[in-house]
This record gives structure tokens, sequence and C-alpha cells, in this order.
């Protein structure tokens, strides 16, 4: 399932770090419509089979905040997992009208929800573009440490690959060990960027890639997102 949810703002700037407050809109919604799906997402570190990207009208980037003219904001949210479409769909609806404070400065609105539909993917290689910044992670279980890669890094397939693995024995079993030695993960046109989220400042990626995977994987990574921290509005693709 893929929303749309256009929203509108009172005051032109945004605050850079703004995932975490879609983030917290996520959240609070869930908690009011669905508290049990809120309870089993985030009373544990459970795994996030969603992404959402956030699109900017005529958005200007400066080093402490966003200027949006145009005053309208699009978030772009997507999952793979059925039972979670209906409580999250609610979790935004819920919330139609309201003012959602998300600075200061600024108060978010959100005017309309709707239901997009996808492309059917065809065959094991499929080209898709960014709608959020791909995060690529290694995390250090002993030592809670991350390094964090962009496309140019020579590591930066192999700790993709190995973080879709991860997720997707949990979801499907040990045999998907077997089927990530076929995924192929080739940046076409892509560049670094670097993101504020929660005081961190995290190396990601943005641009075309080209993906060649066994079928449930690509609509894996098409629904739920590649990458690490998906949850958090990072890594969500369109093919293209």
């Amino acid at each position: 399932m893929r929303l749309k949810i256009i929203c509108s703002l009172d005051n032109e700037q945004v605050p850079l770090d703004y995932r975490s407050k879609i983030l917290m809109i996520i959240k609070t919604g869930l908690a009011k419509e669905h508290p049990s799906v809120f309870s089993n997402l985030y009373d544990s570190n459970k795994q996030k089979e969603f992404t959402f990207s956030v699109y900017f009208r005529d958005a200007k980037f400066d080093k402490d905040e966003i200027t949006v003219a145009g005053k309208e904001v699009v978030i772009n949210f997507s999952t793979g997992n059925v039972e979670l479409a209906i409580p999250f769909y609610n979790a935004f609806i819920t919330q139609r009208w309201e003012t959602i404070k998300v600075s200061e400065k600024c108060n978010l609105q959100i005017q309309r929800v709707e239901m997009i539909k996808t492309r059917e993917l065809t065959g094991d290689s499929i080209c898709f573009k960014t709608l959020s910044p791909i995060v690529c992670r290694d995390h250090n279980q002993e030592t809670y440490k991350d390094w964090f890669y962009d496309y140019s890094d020579k590591e930066f397939e192999n700790i993709l690959k190995r973080n879709l693995q991860s997720k997707l024995e949990k979801k499907y079993g040990s045999f998907v060990a077997e089927d990530i030695k076929k995924v192929s993960i080739t940046p076409i046109n892509m560049k670094k960027t670097v993101v504020l989220h929660y005081d961190l400042y995290m190396a990601c990626s943005i641009g075309l890639l080209k993906i060649e995977a066994p079928q449930y994987m690509l609509e894996y990574m098409a629904s739920s997102g590649l990458g690490s921290i998906t949850g958090m509005g990072f890594g969500m693709l369109e093919q293209v």
C-alpha cells in the first residue's frame, strides 16, 4: 500500500530534522487509533516494514532550516505489510485538519490522504529512483557504534545486501541466504548527501540505481524501502 498525504504549513520555515516530526505524527496517530499496533512496533526493537519520504514544493535548504515557498508538503508513505495498511491509513486520517506543531515557528495540517496505485514489478532487474536517501549503516553489536557509507564506497553493496538479508530472514526464513547471492545493486546516477537526523549527521545516497534480485526481494524493497532505518523516513524507492 502506498499513500499520498497532502499537508499545508502556516509558516515557510521547517526544521532541518523534519523526518523526526513526521515520525511523531505517525506515532501519535497509531497510539490513538491502534494502540496495540503502536505497542507492537515501538515497545521493542521490532523490524519496521514501512518507509516514507517528504516532498517540499519550491523548497530552499539552508544550514539550519528549510524554506518552503509554497507552504505545501507531501508525505509519501509505503508498506508491504498488509496488516499495517489500515492502521497507518487511519493514523493519518484521524489527524486530518488538526493543528500539528512541528517547530516553535511552524504548524502542519493534514488536508487529504490518498491511496496511490503502484506499478507492477516485472522481471528480475528494476531501475529505481530514491524518494528519500538510502542509509547504508554498518552497526557493531558489541560497541553499538555506527559507520555510514555512501554509494562510492566499496562496502556499499555488501552492507546493503547484509542488511536486506537480516530483514528478510526474519520474515521468510534461512533460505534467503542463498537468494541474497543473486542480488546486485548498481549505482547509475547517484550522489552523496549528508542528512541531519536526531542531532546526528549521516552520509546517505540519492539518485538512480539498478537492482537485480529475485522477485520477492524486489517487491519488498519497493514497498518497504532499502537500507537501514527505513521506518524513520529513509530508503524509499520508486520504479522508473
